[in-house]
């Protein structure tokens, strides 16, 4: 028998165990396989992570284990997945079921004595391996609306078990998909600037005389010579669902490939690539197929000269573009184009006598400023601007603003003395983004997470506390099962906060969109409350305290 043979028949026993463990897992809601989301859809700082399962708008609909397993992770989180279950498979993947309103009961009883033990609402805890064993298809909870929800749905993953990358979840499911995908524009970048890729104008579509389509105008002349593209568009699994981001892109130049990405094995180091890889211009969203310095490995499939067209010619080039779903649906395009000019290699646009290489560590202390921008931290190489003016306005400028962020960047600076008093309080404001003081010796420190404009502001507001609970209600607590107090802070957010009944911790549940504290009383509550006291403390430490009693 010959080597070929057998290796032949290795690899057809090998790819039906592959197949066999893909399509085991069963979907983990007993309903119609309705996304609103899908693996890699563009968000805010992050590329989702799996895919969002509708509940009709429905909070309690049963979640079962997609394949047997143990609970390998739970965790409780007024934030992010909100109540959230891992489930390791003998397959070497873990499940992940997140926003669900509750556990199922040999899960909660599990959640519960670890709440107790932390006196903590919000836990992140690792059971005793196969401690917790689920079969497939049983109930594990019951879905929600918790954490970062902004609706009621089931948020499922599927990770490597090892790595925690997480995969596409539609590569482990056959969908009833014959939507093929919509590209609605499609755009040149100038990458002459290896450093800064300059978007230079759009293209839009129209159908072709044969399967592809193709650009408007008869003549696209384009005035650079070293080029990527971009585009704009989406996916539906149905006609009229919604609009969902787009599996696969490969570009030809010249029937030659350029360029290939699959949205699957994003790791979550990896998730801010979202921010270099996509650009808003004149209200429109484009995903750039070319790849900066550096880039996440496992997010695309091929790059020739990192998907740049480097043209040394004024000829006519085609460009064959071919988007598909994970079903395997296509959508086409192709056109012709030309450069008008060659141009070589551009310097910097950004003129400065700093500059930082993204292969390299790189720290500076200058006017009183330390900045620490680590290996890797950056996708590209870049020149940096500094201006420091905390001494006098607060204020302090790091640019580009444009550039992106990859893990976190260190910026520190010593304490004027006008700010000394309230050196544990000072946050720097940067848009939407709030960062909180690291204090080392006679200067503070932040990890920041973008460039651009920061503002130093005090944060010496305690956090507020409001309750329907009055003093009245109290005296007949014995007549209440549940009662809530609304706990909100204007500036750092909520981070501690504890509730006790005569005394002793009690669980207390909170909803942080709508900065609700619940209490339910169970079994295992004070019969009869002498007195009631909950503290609240802001992420710079400020605290609040509400408290009741009858031994006044």
């Amino acid at each position: 028998m010959s080597r070929n043979f057998l290796t032949y028949i290795f690899l057809v026993f090998l790819s039906a165990l592959l197949a066999q463990k893909k399509n085991s897992f069963i979907w983990p809601l007993d309903s119609p396989r309705v996304l609103t989301a899908n693996y890699g859809e563009l968000r805010p700082n992050h590329f989702h992570a799996g895919l969002d399962i509708a509940t009709s708008g429905q909070i309690g609909m049963p979640v079962f284990a997609a394949e047997e397993g143990y609970v390998s992770r739970v965790k409780v989180s007024s934030t992010g997945y909100g109540k959230c279950v891992y489930i390791t498979h003998p397959n070497g993947l873990v499940t992940v079921y997140a926003h669900l309103n509750s556990f199922s009961i040999k899960i909660d009883d599990e959640v519960k004595k670890e709440q107790y033990w932390n006196q903590l609402f919000e836990i992140d805890f690792k059971p005793k391996p196969k401690a917790i064993r689920v079969k497939k298809n049983e109930i594990i909870a019951l879905s929600g609306n918790t954490g970062g929800s902004t609706g009621p749905h089931l948020h499922f993953e599927i990770r490597d078990e090892k790595k925690e990358t997480p995969f596409n979840p539609l590569l482990f499911y056959k969908m009833n998909d014959n939507t093929p995908p919509a590209i609605q524009q499609i755009a040149f970048y100038n990458l002459a600037d290896t450093n800064a890729p300059k978007f230079l104008n759009a293209l839009r579509l129209r159908r072709g005389d044969d399967d592809f389509m193709t650009i408007e105008q008869d003549s696209i002349v384009v005035e650079q010579s070293i080029l990527g593209l971009a585009f704009s568009g989406f996916d539906r699994f149905t006609e009229g669902g919604s609009p969902n981001n787009i599996y696969s892109i490969e570009i030809f130049l010249d029937d030659k490939p350029v360029y290939h990405h699959e949205l699957n094995n994003i790791d979550f180091a990896d998730t801010r690539y979202i921010n270099e890889f996509t650009e808003t211009v004149g209200g429109v969203k484009y995903q750039k197929c070319f790849l900066p310095t550096l880039y996440p490995e496992g997010f695309c499939k091929s790059a020739v000269n990192r998907g740049r067209f480097i043209l040394l010619d004024n000829n006519f080039h085609t460009v064959k573009f071919i988007a598909k779903d994970e079903s395997g649906n296509e959508t086409k395009l192709k056109f012709t184009f030309r450069p008008r000019v060659f141009n070589f290699f551009a310097p910097p646009s950004v003129k400065s006598d700093l500059f930082v290489n993204c292969n390299t560590d790189f720290f500076i202390n200058k006017n009183g400023l330390q900045v620490f921008i680590p290996k890797g931290a950056l996708f590209y190489s870049t020149p940096l601007i500094f201006e420091n003016t905390i001494e006098t306005t607060g204020k302090l400028i790091i640019l580009p603003t444009e550039a992106s962020v990859r893990t976190q960047a260190i910026v520190g600076f010593k304490i004027p003395d006008k700010y000394l008093y309230n050196r544990t309080k000072l946050v720097l404001k940067s848009g939407n983004s709030l960062y909180s003081p690291i204090n080392r010796g006679d200067s503070v420190f932040y990890a920041v997470k973008n460039f651009g404009w920061f503002q130093l502001m005090i944060d010496n507001e305690a956090p507020k506390i409001k309750t329907a609970l009055t003093e009245k209600k109290f005296r007949k607590m014995k007549n209440i099962r549940s009662f809530s107090f609304q706990i909100r802070d204007n500036l750092t957010g909520i981070s501690k906060y504890s509730l006790k009944l005569n005394g002793k911790w009690v669980l207390a549940e909170y909803d942080l969109k709508s900065e609700t504290l619940t209490c339910t009383l169970d079994d295992d509550s004070p019969k009869k409350i002498q007195k009631l006291r909950l503290d609240v403390e802001d992420k710079v430490g400020n605290k609040s305290a509400l408290e009741y009693s009858l031994n006044k």
